[in-house]
């Protein structure tokens, strides 16, 4: 075992279809803006020859770029490193000290399955730059390079040379593991509904929506009778006109939730978090298998989020939280994450994840709040703008509107105020934020790297202080809490860490 994958290999053939997939994709990302003007030209109209002239093109280059890369792309582990080379006309070596690996991710695309390969993804403790993904390698492959890769970390290292079993469970083996939580169909359902966003809709229909030919549609039949049963049935009082606009966004929501739904249930199910030697493994997947892998040493932090409609239903998603800049941080709706927990699962999980810094049992009924100097330091700002505009306007139509902008600012501001809050326990801290949903951060203490207390000449009248807590998976503050409260959190803080020679990641 020692002596494989210590000299330069290639990655199969069959890695193309990964590498054109991953060109296609940054190429849609980052044309995204483009699809208003795309639009607009079809409506005008293109001409066919070019259309097909230009995707042509784009198959073409995608197709050449992907075997470059697959050509060039050399891996091996040797001297305690992963090493990586690729690139034709800019060559890039870069090297991955496996003792800052934090995660081994193993996934099985759509594409993949017919022909039982895998794609094995590095994260690390560094920056984003500092991964690598090995496509299109088999089972027995992947399960050889995960020991290798987590040979200097011995409690992983043991985890993964009990798990024998593919990832769509084809097989299996007796192993130490302990099924944390599972998670039927009618939880992803939920969780796709109450984790649904407006943002992404508003988007795409306000895209498409204004390059609609309105005087066309307002001459049809069909509109102009909708529009008459509008006049004499919903705009007879202007509370029938609320609820009708209310009732139209209600559906809009439901029409994403769709999708969000959709989304979910591909991605998670069926969703099981196991425990196997302090190490966190999360399988699930229709159309991609996945396979995530987590020290509990490793989580920085642990972030529990209710959205307002996930208030409704009295669900939670749990995100476990690592150093910022890995994969996990930039994409934790995507792995490792518990969805649709209600509270009495999240007490249940906190029970057998004994190996988490944290010391928690439950989440807290109550907190903290900070002062409401901090919501009256910003509630003056909002209307001083619609306040300079009716001073030198008067108040018209476009000043009411300006107005009615800055109260909902300021709504939204002390709604933020009265969510912010933080509660001590033990050596634990729980920070608490939100404005219509709620969100709390549990941190243990004994992962903070550096503290800082810092105070205004206001703050300092009143005893007042804001405390920044750094972390590997980075930075929080909690404004406006009394000067005593920042002293003991720091205090605290500092105590557990001064002796303390553990690696924080």
């Amino acid at each position: 075992m020692s002596s494989r994958f210590t000299q330069w290999a290639s990655l199969s053939p069959w890695s193309i279809i990964s590498f054109s997939l991953h060109a296609l994709k940054m190429m849609l990302s980052s044309g995204y803006a483009l699809i208003p003007v795309i639009y607009t030209g079809w409506q005008q109209g293109f001409s066919s020859p070019w259309v097909i002239l230009v995707i042509g093109a784009i198959i073409l280059a995608i197709t050449t770029f992907a075997i470059v890369q697959w050509s060039q792309y050399r891996f091996r582990v040797q001297d305690h490193k992963l090493g990586i080379k690729q690139g034709l006309l800019f060559k890039r070596t870069h090297e991955i000290p496996l003792n800052k690996i934090q995660n081994v991710r193993l996934e099985q695309p759509l594409y993949f399955r017919p022909l039982g390969l895998f794609s094995l993804v590095v994260e690390t403790a560094g920056s984003k730059q500092d991964e690598a993904v090995l496509s299109a390698v088999n089972y027995r492959q992947a399960m050889q390079l995960k020991q290798r890769l987590f040979i200097h970390a011995p409690t992983q290292a043991v985890s993964e040379q009990t798990e024998t079993a593919p990832v769509d469970g084809a097989a299996t083996a007796p192993s130490a593991s302990s099924i944390v939580v599972q998670k039927q169909l009618k939880d992803l359902l939920i969780f796709g509904l109450y984790q649904n966003n407006l943002f992404w809709l508003s988007i795409i229909f306000g895209s498409i929506l204004g390059q609609l030919n309105w005087d066309k549609i307002g001459d049809n039949v069909f509109a102009q009778a909708l529009w008459q049963w509008y006049q004499t049935t919903i705009a007879t009082s202007l509370m029938s006109e609320l609820l009708f606009a209310l009732s139209v966004l209600l559906l809009l929501s439901l029409l994403l939730a769709l999708i969000s739904i959709a989304s979910a249930v591909l991605k998670y199910h069926p969703y099981k978090l196991s425990l196997r030697n302090n190490t966190l493994h999360r399988t699930g997947g229709l159309l991609a298998k996945q396979h995530d892998v987590l020290a509990l040493s490793r989580v920085q932090l642990i972030r529990f989020n209710q959205p307002i409609l996930g208030r409704l239903f009295k669900r939670w998603t749990a995100n476990f939280k690592q150093v910022k800049g890995t994969e996990i941080e930039q994409h934790a709706k995507r792995h490792m994450l518990i969805p649709s927990m209600t509270p009495a699962e999240i007490t249940s999980v906190f029970f057998k994840l004994t190996g988490l810094k944290s010391r928690a049992t439950e989440l807290p009924s109550h907190y903290q709040g900070i002062d409401i100097g901090w919501f009256w330091r910003r509630a003056y700002w909002p209307p001083l703008v619609p306040l300079l505009a009716v001073a030198l306007q008067g108040l018209n139509g476009f000043t009411q509107l300006m107005w009615l902008a800055a109260t909902l600012v300021v709504i939204a501001l002390y709604l933020r105020y009265r969510q912010w809050g933080y509660r001590l326990q033990g050596h634990d801290l729980w920070i608490h934020t939100g404005m219509l949903g709620h969100s709390w951060q549990l941190l243990s203490l004994t992962k903070v790297q550096h503290v800082c207390i810092s105070q205004t000449s206001g703050q300092r009248r009143k005893h007042l202080a804001t405390l920044h807590l750094g972390m590997a998976s980075g930075e929080q503050t909690i404004p406006y809490l009394s000067i005593t409260d920042a002293r003991l959190i720091a205090e605290t803080a500092l105590s557990l860490t001064k002796y303390d020679h553990n690696n924080w990641i």
